[in-house]
């Protein structure tokens, strides 16, 4: 099963068991509604109650029923499977799946491969293996079209935008 982390605990959050954490995702809509098993530091744990206030995770987990229980998560992980994640997406793509992706320009000739990706607040960057030289290109949806099974790039913006 593959699982993405989503959270980490900061604290706990008064005395009934609550959990403080920080949100590592911004696929919020998987903590509304249904209750979820969670994976917490390799320990599958069932979430009795998950909420989002002003931008931090509450949880509170079956079975943690006092800060003292609460205590021994500070700093854990939290991980949820990927396919839970999926079905919350419209049509986004997550960063796990691009990074390895082979890309190819309009005609089905090999651009390069994704190796990494970046987020400096204004555009997410992907940096390309093109050729043995690596190349940083803001992910615009001018330049690449996703596919189901690949990603093609528009090959002139492409190479006006590589950095």
């Amino acid at each position: 099963m593959d699982r993405l982390l989503v959270a980490k605990i900061s604290k706990p959050q008064g005395i009934k068991g609550e959990l403080k954490c920080q949100l590592l995702t911004d696929v919020l809509a998987v903590f509304n509604g249904e209750v979820l098993d969670f994976d917490v530091s390799g320990r599958t744990m069932h979430a009795e109650k998950v909420s989002v206030r002003q931008g931090v995770l509450y949880i509170k987990f079956q079975g943690v029923d006092t800060r003292n229980d609460a205590e021994l998560f500070r700093n854990k992980d939290i991980f949820l499977s990927k396919d839970i994640i999926q079905k919350f997406l419209d049509n986004e793509v997550l960063v796990d799946d691009l990074i390895g992706a082979v890309l190819y320009d309009e005609k089905g000739d090999l651009v390069g491969q994704i190796v990494d990706y970046e987020n400096y607040g204004a555009s997410d960057i992907l940096t390309i293996l093109e050729n043995g030289h690596q190349y940083q290109v803001p992910f615009i949806l001018s330049i690449f079209n996703i596919g189901e099974k690949s990603i093609t790039v528009n090959r002139k913006a492409y190479n006006e935008n590589k950095i």
